[in-house]
């Protein structure tokens, strides 16, 4: 449990009253972070859209996508992003010995070796100010992706913080 309270929808403001809605639409239950975020209407609203807008289909594929926040995950432990980026991966067809190799850094290309590396050192370092990782991924990536990437891994590295740091578990 959540070392802060989940609020349901008869307890949250009116201005994300649409992001409980949304989900209940969809037959699907509003994430525990969701609730817990709740407390401040306007960064759940705000967060709701970045997200959106980072992980919609853009330069960088879903499926690529959703591997980056699974690396951010896996080297802050965080058990609730780690879970759904498993489970989300999943439904895009990434199997067990997939996620596996993406643990390890084991059996995966030369391109996914060094963008998981330069996402992991990014989340447990912090801020690395090496271009040398950037330069070889100019090769094969526009800037504007290497943005997109880098995008990426901020946005799980707050999602991921806010989890760990409020306890707020896989459910």
């Amino acid at each position: 449990m959540a070392t802060i309270s989940s609020l349901e929808k008869n307890q949250i403001d009116e201005i994300i009253k649409e992001i409980y809605e949304e989900f209940e639409n969809k037959g699907k239950k509003v994430p525990e972070w969701m609730k817990v975020m709740a407390h401040c209407p306007k960064i759940l609203k705000e967060f709701k859209e970045l997200f959106g807008v980072i992980m919609k289909n853009d330069k960088i594929e879903p499926n690529l996508k959703w591997k980056i926040a699974f690396v951010v995950s896996q080297a802050l432990r965080c058990e609730f992003c780690v879970d759904v980026t498993s489970k989300m991966l999943k439904t895009m067809g990434v199997d067990e010995e997939e996620l596996d190799k993406i643990k390890d850094m084991n059996g995966l290309s030369e391109e996914e070796k060094i963008l998981f590396g330069l996402v992991k050192e990014i989340t447990e370092t912090g801020n690395i100010c090496n271009p040398a990782p950037f330069e070889i991924m100019k090769k094969t990536r526009s800037e504007a992706e290497i943005v997109e990437i880098i995008s990426i891994i901020g946005l799980f590295n707050y999602i991921n913080r806010f989890n760990n740091s409020l306890c707020v578990l896989p459910e």
